[in-house]
């Protein structure tokens, strides 16, 4: 994609540490709240304004002149539930680490969220905030496996604390259903979360993202595997959750549209969770895969079970296996011990931990700003981190990539903030870049911004098991 002005300028302002967003805007319109204001000559300022044209150098105060004078500031108002004329106060819905490791879900966290999230707000506020306003958070932890915990986070957000807007959503198996709590019902914008189009079809107000949309990683990973040739021959059998049976048609039809047979499918009823139910479905329905002789097996939606149900049969090794759900591939849980038995899975990937770990607009708008603010942060590269360590790189990542696209989207929505002119704001950015995305882009049917895509497959060696991309990223919609 070819650099706009825009961009050029916002990428000046990142590598300048946030010099006032205002000015790194570039915009000539007068919505800056910068501006000195014209003195009038009135008489009450020290050195009073001559504009009379009797002294030797006369005011030019038409704007005919070299210099004209400074436009007047845009004023700054109370446009919107949540927005003040100094203010922009956003929710921040948390995962609550501390509860799955103690479930047993999970070996460890991200580290302190709130302390990284505090010091990068901080640190956008010093900056001028956005145009002027500073932004607000208020955090609240969920539970990823309580849709009704993830519920009353989403009220407490929204309705008791009325934010504009919310970054974060929510993720896991039971809480990832919710995001429509805020778009939709409490009609509040969000940055974050995972789209599926059963959920945008709930939505009501403007719902981005910064990384691929579960609704969109079925047909970005089938025109990979279909470049790549994995999709010629095969007969496939379409694998998903009960979670995601709104879109299972569609999976299918996607797939056949290619000229790809599927033999079969089948929908796990049991939720996640109840392993030993899910397992007795997976037994039947492995079998039927056996006799109907498929070659590959697509699963959309969260991927653990199925996997672990092709595990227990043998088939893992005899078929290709393909899943629509990176995070889910990334984000195993403890129900499949043994990572090396999803070795190959292919996937789609964006830029990976370590690609974003490596992008200097990273370093320099989310590790260094952190580490100034927590010196004794063990920030590490994020393969660096033991599986049983808090992984501070995921608290950072995590939090920086979305306060910072909800900066840029609410600065390109202007002054007069409200969910319209942020709706707009997010669709001129058609070209523009932030920390660990150097491509990315909106539009009116394009509602997460990362553009750059590669097939990737599973690796239990990398890390504490994630997909690797096979091939250079390459920008999908150039």
């Amino acid at each position: 994609m070819t650099t706009n002005r825009r961009s050029l300028l916002r990428l000046l302002a990142l590598l300048l540490s946030f010099v006032l967003i205002a000015a790194a805007c570039g915009d000539d319109s007068g919505d800056s709240n910068d501006a000195d204001p014209v003195d009038t000559g009135d008489g009450d300022g020290d050195e009073p304004v001559d504009n009379t044209g009797d002294g030797d150098e006369p005011v030019d105060d038409t704007g005919d002149g070299d210099e004209p004078a400074d436009e007047p500031s845009v004023e700054l108002t109370a446009s919107w539930k949540g927005v003040t004329p100094t203010e922009i106060h956003v929710g921040v819905s948390l995962l609550d680490f501390d509860l799955l490791v103690g479930l047993g879900l999970s070996a460890a966290g991200w580290g302190d969220q709130v302390a990284y999230w505090d010091a990068m707000f901080a640190d956008l506020n010093a900056n001028g905030g956005v145009l002027g306003r500073e932004v607000v958070p208020v955090y609240e932890f969920y539970s990823a496996i309580d849709p009704a915990d993830a519920d009353r986070v989403c009220r407490v957000l929204t309705e008791d604390n009325d934010v504009f807007a919310v970054l974060g959503g929510f993720v896991g198996p039971l809480a990832g259903t919710v995001d429509p709590c805020i778009t939709g019902l409490n009609e509040t914008i969000l940055v974050g979360g995972d789209q599926t189009d059963d959920e945008l079809d709930q939505s009501v107000a403007p719902w981005f993202m910064p990384g691929q949309a579960a609704n969109a990683s079925t047909v970005i990973l089938l025109n990979l595997l279909e470049e790549d040739g994995a999709l010629a021959g095969q007969k496939v059998f379409v694998m998903a959750g009960l979670a995601d049976e709104a879109s299972h048609e569609s999976v299918i039809s996607q797939i056949e549209d290619r000229g790809v047979e599927v033999v079969g499918e089948g929908i796990i009823v049991a939720p996640d969770g109840d392993t030993p139910a899910q397992d007795g479905e997976l037994a039947v329905m492995t079998e039927r895969i056996k006799e109907l002789g498929a070659t590959a097996v697509f699963i959309h939606g969260n991927p653990a079970s199925s996997i672990r149900g092709l595990t227990a049969s043998g088939l893992h090794t005899d078929l290709a296996i393909w899943t629509n759900n990176p995070s889910g591939l990334n984000n195993l849980g403890e129900t499949i011990i043994d990572r090396s038995v999803v070795d190959g899975v292919l996937t789609v990937s964006g830029p990976t931990d370590d690609y974003i770990w490596n992008d200097p607009a990273y370093q320099n708008e989310c590790s260094d700003i952190v580490a100034a603010a927590i010196p004794d942060a063990d920030i590490r590269a994020p393969l660096d981190y033991a599986q049983d360590e808090d992984n501070i790189f995921n608290g950072i990542r995590y939090g920086c990539r979305l306060i910072y696209l909800f900066a840029q989207i609410a600065e390109a929505a202007g002054a007069e903030l409200t969910h319209e002119s942020f709706q707009a704001g997010a669709e001129s950015l058609s070209d523009f870049s932030f920390p660990g995305s150097p491509n990315a882009s909106f539009s009116s049917e394009k509602f997460f911004a990362d553009d750059l895509f590669a097939l990737a497959a599973y690796d239990s060696t990398a890390g504490d098991g994630q997909a690797v991309p096979l091939g250079d990223l390459v920008d999908i919609f150039q």
